[in-house]
């Protein structure tokens, strides 16, 4: 493929989260205009679909916080000035500023979606107050962790092969930390997990929660085509796959979660790109059979 392509096309990704629109890429790239287009309007697609909005508690929590250390923090510095420092001082000039932080702090978790609208990952999370247990690999754990593949274009392939570096789970509420592992299985084939087929991954113990976010970082995309026989490159912007879909990790059933990706032609290109599938993507509950046992699939 043209690294120069590559190159631009990463680019004009860049900049439409940046909130420039497709016409503009395209024309300061015409001669790449009909390559671009398709391409870009999926990426479209997938960010209006995917897009992330921080809620009124979320910003009311973290307005919160922050004016309890702002508070700390003042009385610090008020018992460390001397005492007539302390009689002449100005609160009226703190509370301005004061305003002025917490009037800043909304605006960014306000406008935080549009400046970059991608999903949220485990560096974009603020940093957790509350530490959770790591998940482990355990062979009768309480979390199964599979992967399938709608079928879109996947009947163009004789193998499309992705390698996963790492799996991010998170539990729901706001001081909640992004939970990693790494899978068992690091390469599938999505060609051989085609509908309601699946392919186990991971396998343990996970701490009982409430989840609502799931990640898959991913090293490497590749395909052959069936036509051709030639290798092709599938297009994953940010290198990894995202959804939003709760899910509870309780101690009296085993779940096993089934993260769905496909790959679809854009438009009449032969440009392939790797995407979640949200709706045949979630969790199935077997009852655990013994105490701390699950039943295997």
């Amino acid at each position: 493929m043209d690294n120069n392509f590559d190159k631009i096309l990463d680019e004009c990704v860049d900049r439409i989260n940046r909130g420039e629109s497709l016409e503009q890429c395209l024309a300061d790239y015409a001669e790449y205009a009909g390559q671009l287009e398709p391409l870009l309007r999926v990426i479209l697609q997938t960010k209006e679909t995917y897009s992330f909005l921080p809620s009124a508690s979320a910003k009311n929590n973290a307005r919160q916080r922050f004016n309890a250390e702002l508070e700390r923090l003042e009385q610090r510095r008020w018992e460390k000035q001397p005492l007539l420092n302390r009689i002449f001082a100005r609160p009226v000039v703190w509370a301005t500023v004061a305003v002025a932080i917490v009037i800043f702090i909304a605006a960014y978790f306000g406008f935080r979606p549009m400046l970059s609208p991608t999903s949220p990952g485990p560096s974009d999370v603020v940093s957790p107050v509350i530490s959770q247990p790591s998940p482990v690999p355990d062979p009768e754990g309480n979390f199964v962790f599979l992967i399938s593949d709608d079928v879109n274009a996947i009947e163009d392939f004789t193998s499309v092969n992705i390698t996963i570096a790492k799996i991010g789970i998170l539990p729901s509420g706001d001081s909640a930390e992004w939970l990693e592992f790494d899978p068992e299985i690091r390469e599938v084939d999505l060609t051989q997990v085609k509908g309601e087929k699946t392919q186990e991954v991971w396998r343990g113990n996970v701490p009982v929660s409430q989840y609502n976010n799931v990640f898959i970082y991913v090293d490497n995309v590749s395909g052959i085509l069936e036509e051709t026989g030639q290798e092709v490159e599938i297009k994953l912007p940010s290198n990894k796959l995202h959804i939003n879909k709760s899910f509870t990790i309780s101690t009296d059933s085993v779940v096993s979660f089934v993260f769905d990706i496909t790959v679809i032609k854009a438009g009449k290109s032969d440009q392939y790109i790797l995407q979640p599938q949200v709706s045949d993507s979630g969790a199935q509950y077997k009852p655990v059979e013994g105490k701390g046992k699950g039943r295997k699939q």
